[in-house]
């Protein structure tokens, strides 16, 4: 090989070494910026590894025995109260950020449909009510045939588990709204922005201070495992059903999900799946937020999960490996009373519908 080719094979070298860096710093900056646009995000206290289940501001409560009470900080006494006010005229003004909307004609139902195409892309729950001038009174619209509005509210919610919106998601909100009013000839009335973003702030903190869930453990003798199959016949003995989510869900008379029961390894159960499973143990979860009566919920749930170790041949436990007790339950339902006390004070009742938003 010759000096030229080694000195043109070295400056290759050097060449798409420098590229390859530059396009490293590149990203870097990207990426900095995208967090700086979206800091504060918090997990879904569902969507988290049993033995990690956290929220912010508030651990989850343990039932754990040998202590005198369940940890500090679990029920917080702050007062903090949002900015905007509660009513239950059209958009709730406590948990949502509501643009209205004015048309002198009827608004076609094809516009109605790309107003709400629009504002679902912002990562946060969103809607559009129509005021019914003959009922009195505003309808939240779905994708069904809607006609004979000529005045509506476009609404995006301020927070949820995921965390409060953020000014990129609400100004795009904003916009969206404003040029699709334009186009259509409407006129768009959008609060403040900035105070908007506020009572997103104070919402999100205040609910991180409600945010709590209760795990209860079945788990295996050492050294022992159960089957996927010896799970799933023990889970609907017990009333459990399994559910596109991976979970199985125990519901009430209603319909509705007291408690959870997921798998502690990182596989979630799947019908298909279950004759190759096999688990150390489970962990039922109570989502305290969501649920109207959490005491008579971690009841049941203690009294099915007893039922579960006992069909399982395993032991029900607390996240410490200690045995459940009642002393030990007791104890976790005058703490579960204190936060829904501070929820209905707070005007977001446990289990109610502004609670099934926010904590979902």
């Amino acid at each position: 090989m010759s000096d030229l080719q080694i000195a043109l094979t070295v400056l290759g070298v050097v060449v798409i070494g420098g590229v390859y860096a530059y396009n490293l710093w590149q990203e870097r900056k990207l990426r900095q910026r995208l967090e700086r646009a979206f800091e504060g995000q918090r997990d879904d206290v569902l969507l988290k590894p049993a033995a990690a289940v956290k929220t912010d501001g508030a651990p989850r409560i343990e039932p754990r025995l040998g202590e005198g009470s369940v940890p500090a900080g679990a029920v917080s006494t702050r007062h903090a109260a949002p900015a905007m006010a509660v009513t239950t005229d059209g958009a709730d003004s406590l948990i949502e950020f509501a643009a209205n909307i004015e048309s002198t004609g009827t608004i076609p139902e094809s516009a109605l449909h790309e107003l709400q195409g629009l504002i679902a892309t912002f990562g946060k729950p969103a809607r559009v009510l129509g005021w019914d001038d003959g009922a009195g009174a505003w309808q939240s619209l779905g994708r069904e045939r809607h006609g004979g509005f000529s005045r509506l509210q476009a609404a995006i919610q301020l927070a949820n588990r995921s965390g409060p919106v953020h000014a990129p998601q609400l100004n795009g909100f904003c916009d969206a709204v404003h040029g699709w009013a334009e186009r259509h000839g409407m006129t768009a009335t959008i609060p403040d922005v900035a105070a908007g973003l506020k009572a997103a702030q104070e919402l999100d903190a205040l609910c991180g201070d409600m945010d709590v869930a209760i795990g209860l453990n079945v788990v295996a003798q050492p050294g022992d495992a159960f089957s996927g199959e010896q799970v799933a016949g023990a889970a609907t003995e017990s009333g459990f059903s399994l559910e596109s989510d991976g979970v199985f869900h125990w519901r009430d008379t209603d319909g509705k999900t007291l408690f959870t029961m997921e798998n502690h390894e990182t596989e979630p159960f799947a019908a298909d799946r279950l004759e190759a499973m096999q688990t150390s143990g489970l962990t039922l979860l109570l989502d305290v937020p969501r649920v109207a009566d959490a005491g008579a919920a971690l009841d049941e749930m203690a009294r099915v999960g007893g039922l579960l170790a006992g069909n399982l041949g395993g032991f029900l436990v607390d996240d410490n490996r200690v045995a459940l007790q009642a002393a030990g339950v007791e104890r976790i339902k005058a703490q579960l009373r204190e936060i829904h006390d501070a929820m209905a004070a707070r005007d977001i009742p446990a289990g109610g519908s502004r609670a099934q938003r926010l904590f979902a």
